[in-house]
């Protein structure tokens, strides 16, 4: 079994399982964390060539992901946990739930991507993100420059509108302190990792409808905005309401992706009140 790096937090309360998004690490929860560490017992998992767990030789589909994350909870210490991912990690958590209903209690999904990442991919600007976020990962300048330097190199990724035919750069919408993190978190990455969904393989023998039909724990869905970046769209958000047994939709309107980081304190309260229900 690989050997996936955690952080925890532990106290006398009940469990509560946090999975990152594709090229971040734990860290990326930070934010949530005075709030969730005063009601529950944390445990934050670096995926598969992310922050400091070891690379996957087979590979970084979402299923690789999603197996090698049940693997470890078949040797996790706590019988019963609440699941919460992030993007990747949120359809990671949902693949768990599925197939270990005895240990996972409650999910919690974060914005999953689902056919933003998949059939739509090519229609918006995330097929040029992860294009550029995967070239320069594997630029040596890059991986030997000033942190100054690498946040300028990611600051220039131009975001390019298929539909619309615009671009923008990506320093025009995250400022340099979350730049910085992203350098930090890409140079902790394997370099292969952005690598399947560049070749529009990432989903390659995982289907989220079907998954999502084997999960009857109670799940709180947290969207974003798509008008501000947000990757769960309405059409999808609404087919997954209708797969699961017990589906809690909460919808951030003006909110981008990362709700964790520009949402804290709602999306803190989300989580408590339905992990109270």
């Amino acid at each position: 079994m690989m050997k996936l790096n955690i952080e925890q937090r532990k106290r006398e309360a009940s469990e509560l399982v946090m999975i990152h998004g594709l090229t971040r690490r734990w860290q990326t929860f930070t934010t949530l964390l005075p709030s969730f560490s005063s009601r529950y017992s944390l445990t934050l998992i670096d995926l598969p060539g992310h922050g400091e767990s070891p690379a996957n030789t087979s590979g970084y589909s979402v299923l690789q992901h999603a197996e090698a994350v049940v693997r470890w909870i078949d040797h996790f210490n706590v019988e019963r946990f609440d699941l919460y991912g992030h993007s990747l990690g949120a359809m990671v958590a949902l693949h768990a739930a599925a197939k270990r209903p005895d240990r996972v209690t409650r999910v919690i999904l974060e914005d999953p991507p689902f056919g933003t990442m998949g059939d739509r991919l090519e229609q918006t600007v995330w097929l040029s993100h992860f294009s550029q976020v995967h070239e320069i990962r594997n630029r040596e300048e890059f991986i030997r420059g000033s942190r100054r330097e690498q946040v300028e190199m990611l600051g220039n990724i131009l975001l390019k509108d298929p539909v619309t035919g615009s671009t923008q750069r990506l320093g025009t919408q995250r400022d340099p302190s979350s730049l910085r993190f992203m350098a930090a978190c890409m140079l902790k990455m394997d370099a292969s990792v952005v690598e399947p969904v560049v070749r529009k393989e990432w989903y390659k023998d995982w289907h989220w409808e079907s998954i999502a039909t084997e999960v009857t724990q109670p799940t709180l869905i947290l969207r974003a905005d798509e008008k501000a970046g947000g990757m769960l769209t309405e059409h999808d958000c609404n087919h997954l309401c209708s797969l699961l047994e017990d589906p809690v939709p909460v919808f951030f309107q003006n909110s981008g992706h990362n709700l964790h980081w520009v949402r804290t304190v709602d999306l803190s309260h989300s989580v408590h009140t339905f992990l109270d229900s």
